[in-house]
């Protein structure tokens, strides 16, 4: 992918050419209103080896138990991907090697990233150039110092944070909370770091580094609208709010007030889907239910603003939409 993925382009703003992606439809299980049809871009995907898989375990949603290994995930995930015209997934691993297989499947489909939680254990700041360099990361994140007990402006990462900068790799931070009683399991967990505030800094020290919001702070949501007004080249991601249990009341807030603001073009669509692949059908059936946003919106939150945030060129554009 590489260069091919980070052209610069002309982004495409012609309600009419919008409307010819898409098409409205009052029908299909969950949702109801207009519809959008045209290609999808999921910022935020899981994958996992066999060895780092955390399955297999209920969806917190429905109940359902995951498979059981990083091989059937990733089969099933594939599966809904192509089934739902989601043209372009950015899918992170613990390791390069745990995307390859993803990339080996859907090629220029796939956005290489590299998840971590701790700063100090998990990077090593050599290997970390070297895998950039090699082309073999495109998104540094999900940063997700916060389970560490890191803030994601902590100084640690500021070396991580240049490299990145220097070679336009974008960067996705988790922000927001996790799952009730996520400190069992990461006791330096604080739900403190997840203040979307604390990005703040990071967007002054390095203006030319792409960032976007993971979750779109969910419990701090009216504080990324805020940074999203302040800082004209931020972006977030809606993942996770868009399926699980009890997070809708933040997926809607946020929306309505993004869209008050006038920062709805950088808010884009994102899964989170972990271990369970049926939360994309899940997440894609929760944007389209939502009747406040019109189809030019759910255009962008499910395409075009991510495509201007990676800098897709307009040949590559245009191939997305031929895959309809």
């Amino acid at each position: 992918m590489g260069g091919k993925m980070f052209k610069k382009f002309r982004i495409v703003t012609s309600l009419s050419l919008l409307l010819l992606l898409c098409s409205i439809t009052t029908s299909g299980f969950g949702q109801t209103g207009i519809q959008y049809l045209g290609p999808i871009i999921d910022m935020h995907l899981h994958a996992y080896t066999n060895e780092d898989f955390i399955g297999p375990a209920p969806n917190p949603t429905t109940g359902e138990m995951s498979v059981d290994n990083a091989t059937e995930h990733r089969r099933q995930t594939v599966e809904v991907l192509k089934n739902n015209n989601i043209v372009l997934s950015m899918v992170d691993g613990e390791s390069p090697e745990a995307v390859d297989a993803w990339e080996e499947i859907l090629g220029d489909g796939v956005i290489r990233g590299l998840r971590f939680e701790n700063p100090e254990e998990d990077l090593d700041l050599n290997l970390f150039t070297e895998w950039v360099e090699e082309g073999k990361i495109e998104v540094f994140g999900e940063v997700g110092a916060t389970y560490a007990g890191f803030s994601s402006a902590d100084s640690v990462l500021d070396p991580f944070l240049q490299i990145s900068e220097e070679f336009n790799i974008a960067v996705g931070i988790h922000t927001g909370g996790s799952y009730p009683g996520i400190h069992r399991v990461n006791p330096d967990f604080r739900l403190r770091y997840g203040d979307p505030f604390l990005v703040e800094d990071i967007l002054v020290t390095h203006p030319n580094l792409r960032v976007y919001l993971m979750h779109s702070g969910s419990h701090f949501y009216e504080r990324t609208a805020m940074l999203m007004v302040q800082y004209p080249n931020l972006y977030s991601d809606i993942a996770i709010l868009n399926w699980y249990t009890n997070a809708e009341v933040f997926l809607i807030q946020f929306l309505k007030l993004a869209k008050q603001y006038n920062v709805l073009d950088r808010v884009m669509f994102g899964t989170d889907q972990m271990i369970w692949p049926e939360a994309i059908e899940m997440a894609i059936a929760k944007v389209q239910s939502l009747d406040f946003l019109t189809l030019e919106e759910k255009a962008g939150i499910f395409y075009m603003n991510a495509a201007r945030f990676l800098n897709l060129s307009d040949e590559t554009i245009a191939e997305h939409h031929e895959q309809e």
